[in-house]
């Protein structure tokens, strides 16, 4: 364990930038050969995750489980599992979603079976024998999963979920060319080839018949958002960090202030995305009101691994006859929401009372709506999320066959407009109980004796560009020697910036720590419309800086963004990387490690107009104030930090200072400022 304490401690400043950095180590840390061992198991393990195991070394373990109860850290867990698995699991080849009763259970169980191994010894034969006997997508949930959070994998990397399973993130066309080409070009796919082994993938805007019928009218617009692969990656490693099964004492996850941050989550990815309708002169996305028939329809041009075609959502869709059942179970579960938001307290199963006037309770409200293992102990509030995905999808939660929608996987549910709809519309709970909160008074604003002085944006530039990820995995393979000379990219058309920055000029008569927050977000007229647009506003930026008395300049780069990450190095890069370092041919540096859980950094503007788009940046400096855990043994590079609450800086509200109703008879204080900025958009590819 001491090089993951070493390389956890070699990084910190990647994720402040520049800022406070505790006892930070400034040396590099290579990965040893144990750790490259199980860099390499991965890797190979979710290679051709629908072929056999090739591996001659995996052989021996493909046949049994370890079934030694010695072995286990919870024994009575895993002997469900084994009872469990013996009536009959999801079989291979099955379409998998864990929006059905009886997936999740198998999951859960699957899960916690790969979790409680005792040590890697056992635990790497478990995924062994998994690897051959559970369903594919089951089985690349479960181990994720349990790397994300088995603490001695911490800084073990896994390929992008897009380039395990390109079917949920490329169009039908792009893998059935990927695979008609090699059929014909044995050639097709190797290194010395380069440049041949690119499949261009088209949104889909190249079938206007489909989009005019299954989309809403402004679908064709933002495809390039919808699809982007990042954003939806994104979306699915925060679904996996807090998985609603899970509970939070027994894996850590309260630590993160789940229920806030999970309603947080979903407010900037709301707001960020009505930034970019706003590019296009389109009003903000209207909530769900469940009258049918729903107008807006969907159809992915998707399809799973074996050929089927994602589930679609007709036009002017209408629920069946046996579904209006489940749309009364809904609307109840929404009516006693409002009923303990409005009376401003509720009651635990042990007749505790939890007081919703408390701001730091919305943790409760967020484990509600989302309906996870935590919500379980607070009463009567049912399965909210989940029930209105099944409502959207067509589907039953409690069926042994499903065939899942867009809407029923976290790799895709970004892609269904009616998403942005059903989040619109769960948010009313999250703006009920912050209407109830009191304003913030002038000292919880203001930082006495700290102003902001004035602060200079680069000019704001987007544009188009191409992103190649590896699609290899959608080929099968023969030759396990080939596995690192052999690639096919699936490129795509994607939103980019030009790296900017910002400077602020800041006057103190204060000595010590602060934080600095920045938020960008739409112009308005007159200031007291901010409370409105202020839910449109997104956090880009959060971050330490130390104050001395007098002048301060803080110079900020957009790609050192607190909640934003660069792109993923593609899989047969990585792995080529693992193995000639494992064959003492390279050094595989530990703080190499990427992380999953940021924000693509690319994304960090709308696209704007040809002749510039006024927005605003907002920035605010508040004191530091102190959090119960260590920073200085954390790396975003190396670890995501669930469970230790690194997905914020400090201890005030998620969204300070926009979270609540404003007094603007003193809201503006002197350590804030807004900056007014143009945002270009250009066709041109120079910037590629």
């Amino acid at each position: 364990m001491k090089w993951i304490i070493a390389a956890v401690a070699v990084s910190l400043a990647v994720v402040v930038s520049g800022s406070y950095t505790p006892g930070v180590k400034t040396d590099v840390t290579y990965a040893d050969k144990d750790f490259l061992l199980k860099q390499k198991f991965f890797f190979e393990i979710l290679r051709n995750i629908h072929l056999p195991l090739q591996y001659e070394e995996y052989m021996p373990y493909t046949k049994i489980y370890v079934d030694d109860k010695t072995k286990y850290v919870n024994f009575d867990q895993v002997f469900e599992f084994f009872e469990f698995f013996k009536l009959g699991y999801l079989e291979k080849g099955e379409i998998f979603t864990i929006y059905n009763k009886f997936y999740l259970k198998q999951t859960y169980l699957l899960f916690t079976f790969l979790y409680n191994s005792l040590d890697w010894d056992t635990y790497y034969k478990n995924v062994i024998w998994a690897r051959e006997h559970v369903n594919e997508g089951m089985f690349i949930y479960a181990v994720t999963l349990s790397v994300m959070h088995r603490t001695d994998l911490k800084g073990i990397v896994l390929p992008a979920i897009y380039e395990i399973y390109p079917y949920y993130f490329f169009n039908t066309d792009v893998i059935r060319s990927a695979s008609f080409r090699k059929m014909y070009d044995p050639k097709f796919g190797f290194y010395g080839n380069g440049k041949y082994n690119v499949v261009y993938s088209n949104y889909t805007l190249t079938y206007p018949a489909q989009a005019k019928l299954f989309y809403d009218d402004h679908y064709d617009y933002m495809s390039y958002y919808y699809e982007d692969i990042g954003l939806n990656s994104y979306y699915y490693y925060f679904m996996m960090d807090y998985p609603f099964f899970l509970g939070g004492d027994m894996f850590g996850l309260f630590k993160d202030r789940r229920g806030e941050l999970y309603f947080y989550f979903h407010q900037q990815l709301l707001a960020r995305y009505n930034l970019e309708r706003f590019s296009y002169h389109m009003k903000p996305i209207m909530g769900l009101n469940w009258q049918f028939p729903l107008k807006m329809g969907y159809f992915s041009l998707l399809s799973y691994w074996n050929g089927v075609p994602f589930k679609s959502r007709d036009y002017n869709y209408v629920i069946g006859d046996y579904d209006y059942y489940k749309l009364d179970w809904i609307k109840d579960w929404e009516m006693r929401i409002r009923k303990i938001i409005d009376q401003g307290y509720f009651f635990l199963d042990d007749g505790t009372k939890i007081d919703l006037r408390k701001w730091e309770n919305i943790d409760y409200l967020g484990n509600i709506v989302i309906g996870n293992a935590d919500s379980m102990k607070y009463g009567y509030f049912g399965f909210l999320e989940t029930f209105t995905r099944m409502l959207l999808s067509g589907n039953d939660f409690v069926t042994m066959k499903t065939w899942p929608s867009v809407l029923m996987n976290f790799e895709t549910t970004l892609r269904d407009p009616m998403f942005y709809s059903m989040w619109e519309r769960f948010m009313d709970f999250y703006y009920l109980f912050k209407s109830y909160l009191p304003y913030y008074t002038f000292d919880e604003l203001n930082f006495k004796g700290v102003v902001i002085k004035d602060v200079v944006v680069d000019k704001l530039m987007t544009y188009f560009d191409f992103f190649d990820a590896d699609i290899s995995n959608a080929i099968p393979m023969t030759n396990v020697n080939k596995y690192w000379d052999f690639t096919v990219f699936g490129r795509t058309k994607r939103l980019n910036h030009k790296p900017f920055t910002y400077t602020l000029d800041v006057m103190s008569e204060y000595t010590g720590k602060g934080v600095i927050r920045a938020f960008i977000g739409p112009k308005f007229d007159r200031f007291m419309d901010l409370d409105y647009y202020k839910k449109y506003f997104v956090e880009v930026d959060q971050y330490f800086v130390d104050l001395v008395v007098g002048e301060n300049t803080f110079v900020r780069k957009s790609r050192d963004f607190f909640w934003s990450v660069k792109d993923r190095t593609t899989y047969t890069e990585l792995y080529k990387k693992i193995m000639t370092s494992f064959n003492g041919q390279d050094k595989f540096v530990l703080d190499m490690s990427e992380a999953h859980c940021g924000f693509p950094d690319r994304l960090v503007l709308p696209k704007g107009w040809y002749s510039g788009m006024p927005y605003q940046f907002y920035f605010i400096i508040t004191p530091f104030y102190t959090k119960t855990q260590d920073l200085s043994f954390f790396d975003k590079s190396f670890s995501c930090g669930v469970g230790t609450g690194m997905r914020y800086l400090d201890t005030l509200p998620m969204g300070f200072p926009f979270d609540r109703e404003i007094n603007f008879t003193y809201w503006y204080t002197k350590n804030m400022f807004f900056k007014d900025v143009l945002i270009y958009h250009t066709d041109d590819m120079k910037y590629n």
